[in-house]
């Protein structure tokens, strides 16, 4: 089996995989973007480790849902110090799973879940605890050779939509409860579709492979405009103020007007960017897989840089002590951020995971978990080793737990 590689007008921006295997297809798209990486940026070794998914989780109203690298959903009960427990398992068998997932599900009636298999999955766990069934999949019929999913779905509540990129090269959007195709769906673009779109006012933002960036009306599908930067674009875009602010593999990252994708500023790393920008209303915090985190002002002049010393994949967050940044390598770390350009920020603590590599989203909750703590002080963190761990914040890290959803069972917490 051979990769083709089909001529475009960015070398990084497409390739073909005639392959005949799903599994085998996404390792070869991983070798390719590996190979890609080493040629032109030096990143290192390929991105995807595997091709089972990369521990994803999300957490609403004290329940911790996590994707499983032999293909399950779980959805666990939140007691903090007092440990965790199994809510329900997707009633998908781990023979029939849907491969893993790279995104973080999306919740909201349901939980929606964008599986390596190729299919968007919304399952229903409202009949209580240990009782779960899938409200519906989309696409309704398989086909040979399903193009993976590997962006999160986008949840759309007020809207009743759920959107998710395919690598196929097509936004599809979906009544996220019936799961119905909207009239227009997908929206085509010319390279794979790896960036997790935003949903806002009616317009889906994200990247794709082919090098643009796109804003998609989500009531008709027409193209509301469309910017090329530089590179592929597998980020998911940020809304800050005005602006739509993301990341290319041509090292830029790019400020551009929300209504008529205009660039504003940009401002370039030392590699590419594949994490979602975060921001704190008066700076954006910004994590590249040079290992650097830049804050930058809304003008796009660079306030500080910290050096993490290895490759950021994962979305940094926000929380009241400041802002946490996790390295690929399992560094976790608590940064004073200032929005400000006197000096470097202080590092207030710092975690270290041995076995796992950090690549999927860290996730934070504001609400009150089960146990009657604020979740607002600790994060969920989730490795390509299945393992997902919460982490207290003002205690400096301390795990409060760890859960192997591949043995489910709960694990050391160092």
């Amino acid at each position: 089996m051979t990769l083709n590689f089909l001529p475009s007008r960015n070398p990084l921006t497409r390739w073909a995989l005639p392959a005949k295997s799903q599994s085998l297809r996404l390792l070869l798209a991983l070798a390719a973007l590996a190979l890609l990486c080493l040629a032109v940026t030096g990143c290192g070794r390929d991105l995807g480790a595997s091709t089972k998914g990369w521990g994803s989780v999300a957490v609403a109203n004290g329940v911790v849902y996590a994707t499983t690298l032999s293909g399950q959903v779980y959805a666990l009960d939140d007691f903090g110090l007092d440990g965790v427990s199994t809510r329900w398992v997707s009633a998908i068998g781990s023979e029939k799973g849907f491969g893993g997932a790279y995104g973080s599900p999306a919740v909201g009636r349901y939980v929606y879940v964008s599986g390596i298999d190729g299919f968007l999955y919304a399952f229903d766990g409202s009949a209580g605890a240990g009782s779960v069934q899938v409200a519906w999949r989309q696409p309704q019929f398989e086909a040979e050779d399903m193009p993976p999913l590997v962006g999160s779905p986008a949840l759309d509540e007020a809207g009743g939509i759920i959107a998710v990129g395919s690598e196929d090269g097509g936004l599809y959007a979906y009544n996220a409860l019936t799961g119905e195709n909207l009239h227009w769906s997908p929206f085509r673009t010319d390279g794979k579709v790896w960036s997790t779109p935003v949903l806002r006012n009616g317009v889906a933002y994200f990247g794709s492979q082919d090098g643009s960036v796109y804003a998609v009306s989500l009531e008709t599908g027409a193209l509301v405009w469309r910017f090329d930067a530089g590179g592929a674009v597998v980020a998911t875009p940020l809304v800050h103020k005005n602006l739509l602010i993301v990341g290319s593999f041509d090292r830029q990252l790019y400020a551009l007007g929300l209504n008529d994708g205009q660039p504003r500023w940009q401002f370039e790393a030392q590699n590419w960017w594949w994490a979602t920008p975060v921001s704190s209303g008066r700076a954006v915090y910004a994590a590249s897989m040079d290992g650097n985190v830049y804050a930058i002002d809304d003008n796009g002049v660079l306030l500080w840089t910290y050096d993490m010393g290895a490759p950021i994949v994962a979305d940094p967050l926000l929380v009241e002590r400041g802002l946490v940044i996790a390295a690929r390598d399992g560094r976790v770390v608590l940064l004073r951020a200032s929005a400000s350009a006197q000096g470097p920020p202080q590092e207030i603590a710092s975690y270290s995971i041995r076995d796992g590599e950090i690549k999927a989203p860290l996730v934070q909750s504001s609400t009150i978990g089960l146990g009657g703590v604020n979740e607002q002080e600790a994060i969920y963190v989730g490795t390509d080793d299945g393992k997902v761990r919460r982490l207290q914040v003002l205690s400096g890290f301390m795990p409060h737990w760890c859960y192997d959803t591949e043995d489910n069972v709960q694990c050391p917490r160092n």
